[in-house]
């Protein structure tokens, strides 16, 4: 306490107590000291995590979140509680996409899966879910295909469709790079032509990045129970390891996002440590099946550079019958898509 307290924390000894009771706190240990008698000795590294704690203990803040903050503060958090968090924060999260992404595919008639193979119908219940979340990647990536000729001032179902088509070529296990019809499409939503105006174009990037690089490892399918035992044998180095990739990726990320006037994430957020948390856990997986040894940002930084190649090689091969996005800017995209001589 009295540390906590130099360090401008005020922590009781109820508070400290309940935080060892929840098993954010290791146990001390007992000491023989002599004529001196017994003292408790905590593990080094218990003061950090005291302050870490305090600094982002708020009335009513779950367990599982305080720990993940903490964790992703430097903290050391006991390895128990911590593990429960991760687990919590990624499987909860996992489970409310497979049932979403179960119910899309409830949805097909009954024989199409034979006709499209069940590869496809997985990708298509994956884009049809992410279309229907209606985030900033889907907005941008419908404003970036309008600026093809044919989907200027198309009905947004027909736009819908060909965006859909973007997100199963990115969801399935390789990318279709042979089908030049799609890549222009990739491309188009993608625009890598384009000089970034806003945090939209990253948000797209980042999602290509992240899905590009499921596409470039070795398939390996891993179950829950798996990823959960894989998670239970992980040390607690390899999770102190593991933090700073992730951090490192994040704030890459962040850094992008904020067209460069942010450095570092604010992972002082329950959502953001959380998202972190899930990012780990998915990469202690999948880096096991990744080709060399790569870091987590570098992974995505490398994904990224490889599907802008391998547009531009699609766009080389399909030669004249490559569809290019009109790059006429505001005015003269709205004034061609609604008609208006007055663009805004």
């Amino acid at each position: 306490m009295q540390h906590a307290r130099a360090q401008g924390y005020a922590v009781s000894a109820s508070q400290l107590e309940r935080w060892r009771r929840r098993g954010l706190l290791p146990q001390p240990t007992r000491v023989y000291r002599g004529r001196h008698g017994t003292a408790s000795v905590y593990p080094d590294g218990t003061i950090d995590l005291v302050c870490a704690l305090a600094r982002h203990s708020t009335p009513g803040r779950r367990s599982d979140d305080l720990a993940l903050l903490a964790f992703f503060d430097g903290a050391d958090v006991p390895e128990t509680a911590l593990k429960l968090a991760i687990a919590c924060a990624y499987f909860n999260g996992r489970v409310r996409h497979e049932n979403a992404v179960a119910q899309a595919a409830a949805r097909v008639p009954a024989g199409w899966e034979s006709v499209l193979g069940k590869e496809y119908e997985a990708a298509e219940a994956e884009a049809r879910t992410e279309l229907a979340t209606g985030g900033r990647v889907v907005r941008q990536m419908r404003s970036n295909l309008r600026r093809l000729p044919d989907l200027a001032g198309a009905p947004l179902r027909e736009v819908d469709e060909r965006l859909i088509g973007v997100l199963v070529g990115l969801n399935m296990l390789r990318l279709p790079e042979d089908d030049h019809e799609f890549m222009a499409d990739l491309s188009a939503a993608l625009a890598f032509d384009c000089t970034p105006y806003d945090q939209g174009v990253f948000a797209v990037w980042e999602y290509a990045a992240i899905s590009h690089s499921s596409q470039m490892g070795r398939y390996k399918e891993t179950s829950s129970e798996e990823r959960f035992e894989l998670l239970l044998g992980t040390s607690q180095e390899e999770l102190r390891d593991l933090r700073k990739e992730v951090r490192t990726a994040v704030d890459q990320m962040w850094h992008r996002a904020t067209l460069g006037l942010e450095p570092e994430a604010d992972l002082s957020r329950p959502w953001m440590a959380r998202h972190s948390a899930a990012m780990l856990m998915e990469w202690m997986s999948a880096r096991q099946v990744q080709p060399g040894k790569v870091s987590l940002a570098d992974r995505y930084f490398l994904s990224l550079g490889l599907l802008k190649l391998r547009c531009l090689a699609a766009e080389r091969s399909a030669g004249g019958a490559w569809q290019h996005p009109v790059g006429e800017g505001r005015s003269g995209f709205i004034a061609r898509t609604t008609g208006s001589q007055h663009g805004a």
